[in-house]
C-alpha cells in the first residue's frame, strides 16, 4: 500500500540592507566602417574605465559585459554606416559615490556615455538566503500540519525537498539616460531589499 503524503509549497522573506550599486555603462561610436566604429567604441570604453578606477573602484569590480555593432540607416533606408556598443558592469561599493562615479564618467566620454542600468544589491546574499529558506521551510511545516490535522493524521518523516528557486533582489531598471544628466540628481538611498526563496516539502502522514 503506498504511503499517504502530503506536499505543500512554503515562501520566506528576508530583508536585506544594500550595501552595493551595479551600474551598466554603454558607450555607442558611430563610423563608416565597421573597424572604425569598433575602435572609436573601444577607445570610449577603455576610458571611461580608466576614470572609473580613479574614482577608487577596483579591477575586480569593472567586467566588461558586451560590444555590438549594428548598421546605421537613414530615413531613406539607405545604410549610412556603422554604430558600434560596448557596455561595462561597474559594481559601486560605497553608494554615496555613485553620482561622483557617473559625473566623472560623463566628462570623459560626454554624452556618449549611457547608463543603461542601476540596480542596488547585496555584495553577499548568503544570509538573507539562509533566513529566506528558514522562513520558507517553517510555512511549508505550518501548512503541512494544518492539513495533516484536517485529514486526522500527523505529519511523520520528511520524504523529499525541492527549492523552487530563489527570487532575486528587485530588477534592474533600464535607464538609457546620458550619464551626465543622471549624475547630477543620483543621491542613492540604500532603504530595504527583500530576498525571496520557495521550497517544496513532502511529508509522510501517520
Amino acid at each position: 500500500m503506498p504511503k499517504r503524503t502530503v506536499t505543500v509549497i512554503g515562501t520566506g522573506r528576508a530583508a536585506v540592507t544594500p550595501d552595493v550599486v551595479r551600474l551598466d555603462l554603454r558607450v555607442g561610436h558611430d563610423a563608416a566602417d565597421v573597424a572604425s566604429a569598433l575602435s572609436g567604441a573601444s577607445k570610449g570604453i577603455a576610458a571611461v574605465g580608466t576614470v572609473v578606477r580613479s574614482q577608487g573602484i577596483a579591477d575586480a569590480d569593472i567586467r566588461t559585459l558586451d560590444a555590438t555593432v549594428t548598421q546605421r540607416y537613414d530615413n531613406t533606408g539607405t545604410a549610412v554606416g556603422f554604430t558600434a556598443q560596448q557596455r561595462l558592469g561597474v559594481t559601486v561599493r560605497r553608494l554615496e559615490a555613485v553620482g561622483s562615479v557617473l559625473e566623472s564618467a560623463a566628462a570623459e566620454v560626454g554624452n556618449a556615455l549611457l547608463v543603461d542600468q542601476v540596480r542596488l544589491d547585496v555584495a553577499d546574499r548568503s544570509e538573507g538566503l539562509a533566513r529566506a529558506r528558514d522562513a520558507a521551510y517553517a510555512e511549508a511545516r505550518t501548512k503541512a500540519e494544518q492539513y495533516a490535522a484536517l485529514s486526522g493524521s500527523e505529519l511523520g518523516e520528511v520524504l523529499g525537498v525541492t527549492e523552487a528557486g530563489a527570487t532575486p533582489l528587485p530588477a534592474a531598471r533600464a535607464m538609457g539616460l546620458a550619464a551626465r544628466e543622471m549624475a547630477a540628481s543620483m543621491p542613492v538611498e540604500g532603504g530595504d531589499l527583500e530576498i525571496t526563496a520557495s521550497v517544496t516539502v513532502t511529508w509522510e502522514l501517520r
